[in-house]
């Protein structure tokens, strides 16, 4: 038998962290999901697979998105006339989009909950259970069927396992644990960092996010195809994202003038092409006199002929060689003021406002673990601005 597994699809997310930075790169990143979708079902299609499964998290909303459930079910159904079953759980952005109330989903489209947590497919018995709210403080796996003897088990699950960096608790439960069960392979979601875990025969696999978001999910971007037969599963992974996350990193000390800059910049952007992925170009620059709103606005203007590649962020910083008395006493000054613990509070204080006025689906985007990085970023836009005024 052969699967191929993903989770984290976030289907109808708004990308509005991106689209606020770049309304272009944003309408970009919503095509990519659903062209990505689509790509899935194509390669379950032309892999031959037995089923398609799809850990949790299918789609990015607590409220019933009915536009995105319809096209959820349009490419399912485009899977099962082909020939292939599709096996999913809700995760806790699917929680609140209930089956009870909009109908099952189609033919040979199992959604595994806890009143039908097991399918037979082919001789194989598929295990899952479903969010039924947004989070899940314990465990789901005490809840799960016991292994059916003589067959093999493969179990669906959108857990954090025992935690994971930016990630709530979320039906929390340890790799030991799992292995314990007795099912022959776990396909699970919640994590978008892609891994695979394994203990004797038995196999653990986290897909990742299909389609990356933002540069933080860069790494993901992948699906997993699973063989199951004599002895343990077999894994490989396949590329299914359609726009993918670079950095590149500028020197512009050495640019007498702007033209130089606008060549180095221009050079950046043109490598960051890609024959097969739109790409999202974050930009790490180390310069004496320009600050990131000006090279911003000069990247801006050189994309207007470079087909495929959006501009995501650009980061500045001074080369650690620069000097003016002035100025550099001027940013370590606030350098050490930005470290002290008052400082840091009321920082703290001013971005929790701030979040406060935000849609829940920006919020992270002002996250406590970002406030260094604001800090810095801002330090040196101001050391910029200040040696770009000297040098002028």
């Amino acid at each position: 038998m052969r699967l191929i597994v993903s989770a984290d699809t976030h289907l109808g997310s708004p990308i509005r962290s991106a689209a606020l930075r770049n309304p272009l790169l944003g309408e970009g990143l919503k095509q990519a999901s659903l062209d990505t979708f689509r790509g899935i079902v194509d390669l379950a299609i032309s892999e031959d697979a037995d089923a398609l499964v799809l850990a949790g998290d299918i789609f990015d909303n607590d409220f019933p998105d009915l536009k995105s459930r319809a096209f959820l079910i349009t490419q399912l159904a485009r899977a099962a006339d082909a020939g292939v079953s599709s096996v999913l759980i809700r995760g806790n952005h699917d929680a609140l989009i209930d089956h009870a109330v909009h109908g099952d989903l189609g033919l040979d489209i199992h959604l595994l909950h806890k009143g039908n947590p097991s399918v037979e497919i082919s001789g194989v018995m598929f295990h899952g259970l479903s969010f039924d709210k947004n989070h899940v403080a314990d465990s789901f796996l005490p809840d799960y069927p016991a292994p059916v003897a003589g067959r093999t088990n493969v179990g669906l699950m959108h857990t954090s396992l025992g935690g994971s960096p930016g990630h709530d608790p979320y039906a929390p439960c340890s790799e030991q644990d799992l292995f314990a069960h007795g099912y022959d392979i776990w396909c699970l979601g919640h994590i978008h960092m892609p891994f695979e875990r394994t203990s004797g025969s038995m196999v653990a696999i986290m897909p990742g996010i299909p389609q990356p978001r933002h540069y933080g999910e860069r790494f993901g971007g992948s699906v997993a195809v699973v063989t199951l037969g004599d002895g343990a599963p077999q894994v490989a992974r396949r590329d299914v994202g359609h726009l993918r996350f670079v950095e590149a990193k500028l020197d512009l000390t050495e640019c007498v003038d702007q033209s130089d800059v606008l060549d180095v910049i221009g050079a950046a952007l043109k490598d960051a092409q890609d024959s097969v992925h739109v790409t999202a170009a974050r930009l790490q620059v180390i310069t004496a006199r320009h600050t990131a709103e000006d090279i911003h606005a000069l990247a801006t203007e050189l994309l207007e002929g470079i087909d495929r590649v959006f501009l995501d962020k650009v980061k500045a910083s001074p080369p650690p060689n620069l000097n003016n008395d002035h100025v550099d006493d001027l940013s370590r000054l606030m350098r050490e003021e930005a470290q002290e613990a008052g400082f840091q509070q009321a920082s703290a204080e001013v971005l929790e406002e701030l979040r406060g006025v935000l849609p829940p689906t920006v919020r992270d985007v002002l996250s406590a673990d970002v406030l260094t990085e604001l800090l810095d970023d801002a330090i040196n836009e101001v050391s910029l601005s200040l040696h770009g005024m000297d040098v002028e």
